[in-house]
């Protein structure tokens, strides 16, 4: 803009300036030949009307003076010229090149008036000379606009520019960025508030992430806990039976030792065969639980492994029935197991599947034992709590629904379920990581889906769908 009003602005005021003086001058020099002219007249001083008119042929820009009568007495006194024989009448108008100014003048003899012509190769040069400094003067600024270009880049576009490429990077998860902050101005100060709000940044995603991890432990803690109840009513069998057995051959070493009929020593020698081959069946069975429960803790996943989901699905469901049995004594519920048969091994990671299946079975029977309770204190003793789980094969997949006839979730609430630390039970009672880790577990790891379908005081059912 200031470039604009120096290259055009300023040449045009600067021009306009020294032809309206230009022009005051010529009219002056015409009005000074005109009083001469009209002094020289009324004296009847026909030398001095010469010398009036020859007064302006010494000026550099002279062109002509005329004396042209307007009304004249004496015939012999108009028409005079300079230089000698000048035609006027042709060049009376100014034009480009020459300013044409008139003065009249009246005296007893003749009105007439003055015409002077002068140059303008003055005003022409200074109109140059002034076009020539604007274009000198418009490049120094146009030099001195780019220099400063140039620093505002140095100083401020290339900071900004790379504290924006930090900002995306830190915005898609890199928190160790940093940009230089060395200058005092506000850029300076604008990249140090950028490199503390980083540090605070990746503190705090530290913090967070730490109390996530605190948080998830403790709701794999609390699954493991229902499930140890379970196992521990489960592990009771297998030890009794290895017990009873253990018992029942040591009596019939005792036996044979004192037995002398063959025949005697061969039944016995069969019976503690048969023993310890029990001994080993559920000795086994024991181990079985134990490695389940020791899988199912694990903080961290697994490979996938060939896995048998009619099994998974059978055992969990036995586990997290004793567990809610362990914590509620009375809570009893009918099961309904119905597995398809010939579906295949799935590559599946068995302790986060367990932990899916583990944990909506938990609140299969938590919601059937709730409705329960409300029924009985309604004095309606009518509900029979009820759990069910399928596995079907179909299209390439293997579906796993697990349905209860607990008391439903509301519509309000639907869509929110599988959120991080939604729950719907009672404070101290759930975390709500549950859903969201089995959500994510069965989508993320498994690149299966889940889903739910339900109906308040009805129903609750979940689909898990896991590819072949």
């Amino acid at each position: 803009m200031f470039a604009f009003f120096v290259l055009f602005y300023f040449p045009e005021q600067q021009q306009r300036t020294l032809l309206n003086n230009y022009n005051t001058e010529v009219q002056n020099l015409a009005n000074t030949v005109a009083l001469g002219v009209r002094i020289a007249l009324t004296d009847q001083n026909f030398e001095g009307v010469n010398t009036a008119m020859e007064f302006v042929e010494n000026n550099k820009e002279f062109v002509f003076v005329s004396m042209v009568p307007i009304d004249s007495t004496n015939s012999d006194s108009g028409g005079l010229s300079r230089p000698e024989g000048f035609q006027f009448a042709k060049h009376n108008q100014s034009t480009d090149s020459m300013i044409v100014k008139s003065a009249e003048f009246i005296t007893p003899s003749m009105h007439g008036k003055i015409l002077l012509g002068m140059h303008t190769n003055a005003i022409t040069q200074s109109k140059q000379d002034i076009r020539n400094t604007s274009l000198f003067v418009c490049f120094i600024v146009l030099c001195v606009g780019v220099f400063i270009g140039f620093l505002l880049a140095r100083n401020i576009s290339v900071p900004v520019l790379a504290l924006r490429d930090a900002a995306i990077k830190v915005g898609e998860g890199d928190r160790t960025q940093q940009v230089k902050s060395g200058s005092r101005d506000e850029i300076g100060e604008l990249g140090r508030a950028f490199n503390k709000m980083v540090k605070e940044l990746a503190i705090a995603e530290a913090e967070r992430k730490s109390a996530q991890d605190q948080l998830i432990l403790s709701e794999k803690m609390a699954s493991l806990g229902q499930m140890t109840a379970g196992i521990a009513h489960e592990i009771k069998n297998p030890l009794n039976f290895v017990n009873n057995f253990s018992s029942l051959s040591v009596d019939l070493l005792q036996e044979l030792e004192e037995s002398t009929d063959e025949e005697d020593r061969k039944e016995i020698m069969a019976s503690l065969k048969s023993n310890l081959t029990k001994i080993t069946h559920h000795g086994k069975r024991a181990d079985s639980i134990v490695a389940t429960m020791l899988q199912h803790s694990r903080g961290t996943a697994g490979t996938k492994v060939p896995t048998d989901i009619n099994q998974l699905c059978s055992e969990y469901t036995d586990l997290a029935f004793h567990g809610m049995r362990a914590t509620t004594r009375d809570f009893n519920c009918a099961i309904v197991k119905d597995f398809a048969e010939g579906i295949p091994l799935v590559q599946a990671i068995p302790q986060e599947l367990s932990r899916v299946i583990l944990n909506l079975l938990n609140n299969g029977f938590y919601a059937a034992a709730e409705r329960e309770r409300k029924s009985r204190e309604s004095g309606n003793t009518d509900y029979k709590p009820e759990i069910r789980i399928t596995t079907i094969r179909k299209d390439g997949m293997v579906t796993i629904k697990i349905r209860d006839n607990g008391s439903g979730i509301p519509k309000a609430i639907k869509d929110k379920i599988f959120e991080p630390f939604f729950t719907t039970k009672p404070t101290g009672q759930g975390t709500g990581l549950g859903l969201s880790l089995s959500y994510d577990i069965m989508t993320k790891e498994h690149q299966g889906m889940m889903s739910v379908e339900s109906e308040e005081n009805n129903f609750t059912e979940f689909t898990l769908q896991l590819p072949l």
